[in-house]
């Protein structure tokens, strides 16, 4: 992007924003001057579909489109890149210092033979043996310089490298769940971002499932949070391992938890859903320490698809609104948002 087209990106995208009645905040104008600027190839495909599909463009689908695109660079993001933009310069330096190392080499072997030579002519006048004396031993010192720096480089592109692991351990433990080892709200965030984009891209089904365990408070009250915990883990584990690869786990919070399933049409996910359910029941929980049991979990679910467009919480609010139908429907049991009646104010919220 050059600096002399700045003005006019500007004003392609507030003339944007005004034809889509958009509102002209700092967030806003970021996303739609990269917009107009095509300098995001994904943000330029995804905005492409909405405005073919003809979306409204909502203050939530707006923050949504920062929040993808914008919103998610933490700091250790930010870091791994540069590391990783030092290390490739490095390793570019590195090349070019082995190159030269090599052509040093080869011009002092070849100084060396020339020298061996010079001594053993008889009538070689000892100036030119002094001053091929004097060069050899210039490109000696000079190979034992470049081999230094060669080390040092060497050495601090490994250092670099370990950065990079650290960073990406740190970003890595940022969006794991550190009970259950599987992502959390914010790996949740991220993945129904990206993979509502590759929907809209490709055209293909996406469907969320929130669960939630029933009755845990009573859990946690009966047997003490440490238990608790016990259950949360042995409900992931269940959960993840029955699911496989048709979806991605996370914990939402608290004893919730969402799937994100992409390629698959809502009774496929209700299908998924009431597998997963049915897995769960077969488990019997033990309190190790006293042998006692503290009996079978069951969860209720709910199930929602992607409409192409709409803002991310939209679909996590009719999800939610199936999983309380659910718990309010007797628990233990998948319901969609096509079981949800469309007169608002029927259901009612019921927790545990």
């Amino acid at each position: 992007m050059h600096a002399d087209n700045a003005g006019q990106y500007g004003q392609t995208a507030m003339d944007l924003m005004a034809r889509f009645e958009i509102p002209p905040t700092p967030h806003n104008y970021l996303v739609w001057y990269s917009y107009a600027a095509k300098e995001n190839a994904a943000l330029l495909r995804t905005i492409d579909i909405l405005i073919a599909d003809g979306r409204t463009f909502t203050d939530a689908w707006c923050d949504d489109l920062y929040f993808q695109f914008f919103g998610q660079a933490d700091d250790a993001a930010i870091l791994s890149a540069l590391a990783e933009n030092m290390e490739e310069s490095l390793a570019g330096t590195i090349a070019q210092i082995l190159e030269a190392s090599a052509d040093t080499s080869q011009f002092g072997s070849a100084l060396s033979d020339v020298k061996g030579k010079l001594n053993a002519l008889t009538d070689a006048k000892d100036e030119t043996k002094a001053l091929v004396a004097a060069l050899l031993t210039a490109t000696q010192r000079m190979e034992r310089r470049t081999l230094k720096l060669e080390q040092q480089l060497n050495q601090s592109s490994s250092q670099i490298q370990d950065l990079r692991n650290d960073l990406e351990s740190v970003r890595t433990e940022a969006l794991t769940d550190p009970l259950t080892g599987i992502g959390n709200r914010k790996a949740f965030d991220n993945y129904l971002r990206e993979k509502a984009m590759h929907a809209m891209e490709e055209g293909s089904d996406l469907c969320l499932i929130l669960c939630d365990i029933d009755h845990f408070k009573k859990v946690n009250d009966q047997w003490g949070h440490q238990i608790g915990d016990k259950v949360l883990e042995l409900v992931s584990q269940c959960l993840t391992e029955t699911a496989g690869s048709q979806a991605i786990c996370c914990r939402y919070g608290g004893e919730e938890f969402a799937f994100i399933v992409p390629a698959q049409q809502l009774q496929q996910a209700c299908d998924l859903a009431d597998i997963l359910r049915l897995a769960l029941c077969e488990k019997c929980v033990m309190n190790r320490a006293s042998g006692a049991s503290v009996g079978t979990v069951t969860m209720s679910f709910g199930v929602a698809q992607f409409a192409f467009g709409e803002p991310l919480p939209s679909l996590i609010e009719r999800a939610d609104t199936a999983l309380y139908a659910a718990k309010h429907n007797g628990r233990n049991q998948v319901m969609s948002e096509a079981d949800i009646p469309k007169e608002p104010g029927d259901q009612i919220a019921v927790a545990g």
